[in-house]
Protein backbone atom coordinates (compact mmCIF):
# COMPACT_ATOMS: atom_id res chain seq x y z
CA UNK A 1 0.00 0.00 0.00
CA UNK A 2 1.45 3.66 -1.13
CA UNK A 3 1.35 6.40 1.34
CA UNK A 4 -1.42 8.92 1.39
CA UNK A 5 -0.62 12.37 0.54
CA UNK A 6 -3.25 14.63 2.53
CA UNK A 7 -3.16 18.60 3.11
CA UNK A 8 0.56 18.51 3.04
CA UNK A 9 0.86 15.73 5.19
CA UNK A 10 1.96 12.17 4.88
CA UNK A 11 0.23 8.67 6.19
CA UNK A 12 2.17 6.23 5.98
CA UNK A 13 1.99 2.56 6.18
CA UNK A 14 3.30 -0.17 7.54
CA UNK A 15 2.99 -3.57 6.87
CA UNK A 16 3.52 -6.43 8.59
CA UNK A 17 3.98 -8.03 11.96
CA UNK A 18 3.57 -5.12 14.78
CA UNK A 19 5.69 -6.70 16.66
CA UNK A 20 8.41 -6.17 13.99
CA UNK A 21 6.99 -2.76 13.04
CA UNK A 22 6.21 -0.46 16.50
CA UNK A 23 10.07 -0.68 17.66
CA UNK A 24 10.96 1.54 14.37
CA UNK A 25 8.06 3.86 14.63
CA UNK A 26 8.36 4.19 18.19
CA UNK A 27 12.55 5.74 17.69
CA UNK A 28 11.31 7.85 14.87
CA UNK A 29 8.42 9.10 17.35
CA UNK A 30 11.54 9.52 20.06
CA UNK A 31 13.31 11.59 16.67
CA UNK A 32 10.99 13.77 16.38
CA UNK A 33 10.26 12.55 13.18
CA UNK A 34 6.02 11.73 13.59
CA UNK A 35 3.68 9.68 15.42
CA UNK A 36 1.50 6.87 15.39
CA UNK A 37 -2.37 8.34 15.59
CA UNK A 38 -4.77 7.24 17.97
CA UNK A 39 -7.91 5.58 16.83
CA UNK A 40 -9.67 9.04 16.95
CA UNK A 41 -7.12 10.61 15.47
CA UNK A 42 -7.51 7.91 12.33
CA UNK A 43 -11.53 7.86 12.33
CA UNK A 44 -11.09 11.68 12.22
CA UNK A 45 -8.41 11.55 9.27
CA UNK A 46 -10.82 9.24 7.67
CA UNK A 47 -14.25 10.87 7.89
CA UNK A 48 -12.16 14.23 6.82
CA UNK A 49 -10.65 13.59 3.81
CA UNK A 50 -12.78 10.71 2.41
CA UNK A 51 -13.83 12.57 -0.99
CA UNK A 52 -9.98 13.32 -1.86
CA UNK A 53 -8.60 10.08 0.15
CA UNK A 54 -11.00 7.39 0.84
CA UNK A 55 -8.22 5.07 1.33
CA UNK A 56 -7.76 6.19 5.10
CA UNK A 57 -11.53 4.85 5.99
CA UNK A 58 -11.85 2.20 3.53
CA UNK A 59 -8.47 0.19 5.20
CA UNK A 60 -7.86 -1.07 9.00
CA UNK A 61 -5.68 0.78 10.95
CA UNK A 62 -3.23 -0.20 14.66
CA UNK A 63 -3.58 2.96 16.58
CA UNK A 64 -1.42 3.71 19.52
CA UNK A 65 -4.65 3.38 21.86
CA UNK A 66 -3.62 0.78 23.72
CA UNK A 67 -6.15 -2.06 25.48
CA UNK A 68 -4.63 -4.42 28.44
CA UNK A 69 -7.25 -6.59 30.29
CA UNK A 70 -7.14 -9.07 32.89
CA UNK A 71 -10.08 -11.50 34.27
CA UNK A 72 -13.13 -8.78 33.34
CA UNK A 73 -11.03 -5.79 33.93
CA UNK A 74 -10.94 -3.42 30.63
CA UNK A 75 -7.93 -1.07 30.56
CA UNK A 76 -8.21 1.96 27.98
CA UNK A 77 -5.15 3.64 27.19
CA UNK A 78 -5.16 7.09 25.99
CA UNK A 79 -1.62 7.76 24.14
CA UNK A 80 -1.67 11.35 23.96
CA UNK A 81 -3.19 14.40 25.96
CA UNK A 82 -5.21 17.28 23.90
CA UNK A 83 -2.86 19.39 21.33
CA UNK A 84 0.52 16.72 22.24
CA UNK A 85 1.76 14.41 20.29
CA UNK A 86 4.09 13.41 23.53
CA UNK A 87 3.49 9.74 24.42
CA UNK A 88 1.56 9.29 27.40
CA UNK A 89 4.15 7.58 29.96
CA UNK A 90 1.55 4.57 30.33
CA UNK A 91 1.71 4.56 26.28
CA UNK A 92 5.17 5.19 25.75
CA UNK A 93 5.63 2.13 28.23
CA UNK A 94 3.41 -0.15 26.32
CA UNK A 95 4.29 0.78 23.05
CA UNK A 96 8.23 -0.14 24.38
CA UNK A 97 6.96 -3.68 25.11
CA UNK A 98 5.89 -4.65 21.55
CA UNK A 99 8.58 -5.96 20.42
CA UNK A 100 9.63 -9.35 18.32
CA UNK A 101 11.84 -10.43 21.21
CA UNK A 102 8.78 -10.78 23.54
CA UNK A 103 7.46 -14.23 24.39
CA UNK A 104 3.22 -12.95 23.28
CA UNK A 105 1.06 -14.79 25.43
CA UNK A 106 -2.44 -14.96 23.59
CA UNK A 107 -1.15 -12.86 20.69
CA UNK A 108 -0.59 -10.13 23.18
CA UNK A 109 2.08 -8.70 25.51
CA UNK A 110 2.55 -10.86 28.69
CA UNK A 111 1.62 -8.13 31.27
CA UNK A 112 2.04 -10.43 34.29
CA UNK A 113 5.85 -10.82 34.60
CA UNK A 114 7.55 -7.64 35.84
CA UNK A 115 4.64 -6.47 37.98
CA UNK A 116 3.42 -4.87 34.66
CA UNK A 117 -0.19 -5.11 35.74
CA UNK A 118 0.79 -3.39 38.71
CA UNK A 119 2.22 -0.52 37.54
CA UNK A 120 -0.19 -0.40 34.95
CA UNK A 121 -2.69 -0.58 37.70
CA UNK A 122 -0.81 2.57 39.58
CA UNK A 123 -2.19 4.91 36.64
CA UNK A 124 -5.27 6.32 36.79
CA UNK A 125 -7.74 8.99 34.31
CA UNK A 126 -5.54 11.64 35.29
CA UNK A 127 -2.45 9.93 33.50
CA UNK A 128 -4.69 8.42 30.31
CA UNK A 129 -5.87 5.48 31.88
CA UNK A 130 -9.38 4.42 32.37
CA UNK A 131 -10.30 1.51 33.75
CA UNK A 132 -13.70 -0.18 34.29
CA UNK A 133 -15.73 -4.01 34.73
CA UNK A 134 -16.18 -5.12 31.33
CA UNK A 135 -20.07 -4.91 31.49
CA UNK A 136 -19.32 -0.93 32.77
CA UNK A 137 -17.91 -0.08 29.31
CA UNK A 138 -21.60 -0.86 27.84
CA UNK A 139 -25.16 0.05 27.74
CA UNK A 140 -27.18 -2.98 29.08
CA UNK A 141 -29.94 -3.37 26.56
CA UNK A 142 -32.91 -5.66 26.47
CA UNK A 143 -32.32 -8.87 28.49
CA UNK A 144 -28.74 -7.44 29.67
CA UNK A 145 -27.36 -7.86 26.12
CA UNK A 146 -24.67 -5.45 26.37
CA UNK A 147 -24.72 -3.27 23.38
CA UNK A 148 -21.99 -2.89 20.72
CA UNK A 149 -19.88 -5.70 22.56
CA UNK A 150 -19.27 -7.30 19.41
CA UNK A 151 -21.72 -6.56 17.63
CA UNK A 152 -23.03 -3.27 15.33
CA UNK A 153 -24.60 -0.36 17.38
CA UNK A 154 -27.00 1.95 15.68
CA UNK A 155 -25.81 5.53 15.68
CA UNK A 156 -27.85 6.78 18.75
CA UNK A 157 -26.08 3.71 20.54
CA UNK A 158 -23.02 5.01 19.62
CA UNK A 159 -23.64 8.20 20.88
CA UNK A 160 -24.38 6.62 24.28
CA UNK A 161 -21.36 3.54 24.07
CA UNK A 162 -18.91 4.54 26.94
CA UNK A 163 -16.34 2.44 25.62
CA UNK A 164 -16.47 4.44 21.95
CA UNK A 165 -16.76 7.83 23.65
CA UNK A 166 -13.54 7.57 25.85
CA UNK A 167 -11.32 6.15 23.08
CA UNK A 168 -12.69 9.26 20.76
CA UNK A 169 -11.82 11.40 23.88
CA UNK A 170 -15.69 12.86 24.75
CA UNK A 171 -15.36 15.80 27.29
CA UNK A 172 -17.65 13.82 29.42
CA UNK A 173 -15.68 10.33 29.56
CA UNK A 174 -12.35 11.34 29.79
CA UNK A 175 -10.08 13.86 31.91
CA UNK A 176 -9.82 17.15 30.83
CA UNK A 177 -6.26 17.05 29.52
CA UNK A 178 -7.41 14.55 27.25
CA UNK A 179 -10.68 15.48 26.38
CA UNK A 180 -11.73 16.70 22.74
CA UNK A 181 -14.54 19.01 21.61
CA UNK A 182 -17.90 17.34 21.32
CA UNK A 183 -17.93 18.66 17.88
CA UNK A 184 -15.16 17.06 16.63
CA UNK A 185 -16.41 13.52 18.41
CA UNK A 186 -19.77 14.22 16.71
CA UNK A 187 -17.87 14.73 13.49
CA UNK A 188 -16.41 10.88 13.69
CA UNK A 189 -19.68 9.46 14.45
CA UNK A 190 -22.52 11.15 12.48
CA UNK A 191 -19.81 11.36 9.69
CA UNK A 192 -19.27 7.57 10.05
CA UNK A 193 -22.46 6.42 10.12
CA UNK A 194 -23.44 9.01 7.05
CA UNK A 195 -20.94 7.06 4.63
CA UNK A 196 -21.84 4.01 5.84
CA UNK A 197 -25.57 4.51 5.30
CA UNK A 198 -24.92 6.46 1.50
CA UNK A 199 -22.28 3.70 0.30
CA UNK A 200 -23.21 0.45 1.64
CA UNK A 201 -26.55 0.35 3.64
CA UNK A 202 -25.67 0.03 6.78
CA UNK A 203 -27.54 0.60 9.82
CA UNK A 204 -25.26 -0.17 12.51
CA UNK A 205 -21.46 0.27 12.65
CA UNK A 206 -18.97 0.57 14.74
CA UNK A 207 -19.05 -2.54 17.08
CA UNK A 208 -16.76 -2.88 20.05
CA UNK A 209 -14.53 -6.32 19.94
CA UNK A 210 -12.33 -6.20 23.39
CA UNK A 211 -9.86 -8.92 23.87
CA UNK A 212 -11.40 -12.58 25.04
CA UNK A 213 -11.52 -13.15 28.84
CA UNK A 214 -8.85 -14.42 30.61
CA UNK A 215 -7.23 -14.61 34.09
CA UNK A 216 -3.70 -13.50 32.15
CA UNK A 217 -2.72 -9.58 31.60
CA UNK A 218 -2.78 -9.21 28.34
CA UNK A 219 -1.34 -6.03 26.44
CA UNK A 220 -3.21 -5.23 22.73
CA UNK A 221 -3.34 -2.64 20.26
CA UNK A 222 -6.81 -1.12 19.17
CA UNK A 223 -7.36 -0.99 15.24
CA UNK A 224 -10.13 0.42 13.57
CA UNK A 225 -11.68 -1.89 10.86
CA UNK A 226 -12.63 -0.69 6.95
CA UNK A 227 -15.91 1.30 6.33
CA UNK A 228 -16.90 -1.03 4.34
CA UNK A 229 -16.53 -3.70 7.26
CA UNK A 230 -18.93 -1.37 9.20
CA UNK A 231 -15.92 0.56 10.60
CA UNK A 232 -15.75 -1.91 13.95
CA UNK A 233 -12.70 -1.37 16.34
CA UNK A 234 -10.99 -4.36 17.91
CA UNK A 235 -8.62 -5.00 20.26
CA UNK A 236 -8.73 -9.21 19.30
CA UNK A 237 -5.95 -9.21 16.84
CA UNK A 238 -2.60 -10.81 17.69
CA UNK A 239 0.48 -8.63 17.55
CA UNK A 240 2.25 -10.92 16.02
CA UNK A 241 0.04 -11.65 12.85
CA UNK A 242 1.62 -10.81 9.17
CA UNK A 243 -1.07 -8.46 8.24
CA UNK A 244 -0.48 -5.84 11.06
CA UNK A 245 -1.15 -1.99 9.59
CA UNK A 246 0.39 0.44 12.14
CA UNK A 247 -0.41 4.05 10.06
CA UNK A 248 2.54 7.09 11.12
CA UNK A 249 2.07 10.55 10.35
CA UNK A 250 5.24 12.57 9.15
CA UNK A 251 5.76 15.56 11.14
CA UNK A 252 8.35 16.74 8.00
CA UNK A 253 4.96 16.44 6.05
CA UNK A 254 2.79 18.18 8.19
CA UNK A 255 5.31 21.25 8.29
CA UNK A 256 6.01 21.84 4.98
CA UNK A 257 3.08 24.28 3.72
CA UNK A 258 3.56 26.95 6.26
CA UNK A 259 2.95 29.78 3.20
CA UNK A 260 -0.33 28.25 2.46
CA UNK A 261 -1.05 28.34 6.52
CA UNK A 262 -0.16 31.89 6.48
CA UNK A 263 -2.90 32.46 3.82
CA UNK A 264 -5.30 30.35 5.42
CA UNK A 265 -5.14 32.39 8.80
CA UNK A 266 -6.07 35.51 6.81
CA UNK A 267 -9.58 33.89 6.60
CA UNK A 268 -9.51 33.97 10.43
CA UNK A 269 -9.48 38.11 10.78
CA UNK A 270 -12.82 38.62 10.52
CA UNK A 271 -13.81 36.00 13.38
CA UNK A 272 -11.43 36.99 15.39
CA UNK A 273 -9.87 39.87 17.41
CA UNK A 274 -6.55 41.19 16.32
CA UNK A 275 -4.69 39.81 19.38
CA UNK A 276 -6.07 36.38 18.75
CA UNK A 277 -4.97 36.31 15.64
CA UNK A 278 -1.72 37.32 17.10
CA UNK A 279 -1.30 34.40 19.11
CA UNK A 280 -2.27 31.98 16.55
CA UNK A 281 0.77 33.57 14.92
CA UNK A 282 3.04 32.97 17.12
CA UNK A 283 2.20 29.39 17.27
CA UNK A 284 2.66 29.22 13.88
CA UNK A 285 6.35 30.46 14.40
CA UNK A 286 6.45 27.99 17.11
CA UNK A 287 5.69 25.30 14.23
CA UNK A 288 8.40 26.27 11.86
CA UNK A 289 10.80 26.33 14.78
CA UNK A 290 10.09 22.81 16.56
CA UNK A 291 10.12 20.17 14.02
CA UNK A 292 10.04 17.54 16.52
CA UNK A 293 5.57 18.35 17.66
CA UNK A 294 2.99 18.47 15.24
CA UNK A 295 1.22 21.81 15.59
CA UNK A 296 -2.44 20.62 15.63
CA UNK A 297 -6.40 22.21 15.25
CA UNK A 298 -6.36 21.55 19.59
CA UNK A 299 -3.27 23.07 20.04
CA UNK A 300 -3.54 26.29 18.90
CA UNK A 301 -7.03 26.02 20.18
CA UNK A 302 -6.09 25.94 23.32
CA UNK A 303 -4.33 29.33 23.11
CA UNK A 304 -7.56 31.06 21.90
CA UNK A 305 -10.34 28.70 23.33
CA UNK A 306 -10.69 31.73 26.47
CA UNK A 307 -11.19 34.34 24.48
CA UNK A 308 -13.68 33.06 21.91
CA UNK A 309 -17.29 32.43 22.22
CA UNK A 310 -18.79 28.64 22.22
CA UNK A 311 -21.11 29.69 19.66
CA UNK A 312 -18.38 30.03 17.08
CA UNK A 313 -15.92 27.06 18.07
CA UNK A 314 -17.12 24.95 15.14
CA UNK A 315 -16.58 27.69 12.43
CA UNK A 316 -13.41 28.60 13.83
CA UNK A 317 -11.63 24.59 14.13
CA UNK A 318 -12.89 24.22 10.94
CA UNK A 319 -11.02 27.39 9.43
CA UNK A 320 -7.82 25.97 11.85
CA UNK A 321 -8.04 22.84 10.57
CA UNK A 322 -7.18 24.02 7.01
CA UNK A 323 -4.61 26.29 8.27
CA UNK A 324 -3.20 23.33 10.06
CA UNK A 325 -3.74 20.57 7.12
CA UNK A 326 -5.82 18.35 9.28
Amino acid sequence: MKNIQIEGRTIEPHCGRNVDKAPALLARWERGGGYIPSEADIRLLGVRNFKNAPEIANNYWDTSTLSATKGDVVKVILPYETGSRTLTEVARFGLSLIDSNEGLVQNGIDLDIDNRWERYNKFNEKDGVYTKQRDKWFEKGKKGKLIGLNDGMTEQEARRCPLLLTKLQHPDYVDGKFARSTDEVEEIIADTFELGKKLYGYKTMMAQYCSDVSDKGVLKVWYVGRLSNRARSYARAGLDYDDGRFAFISVGDANANVDQSRVQLKTLEGILKPEQISQIGVALDERDKLRAHLLTTDKIYSVIRNYIGSANESEVRKILSKLTGQ
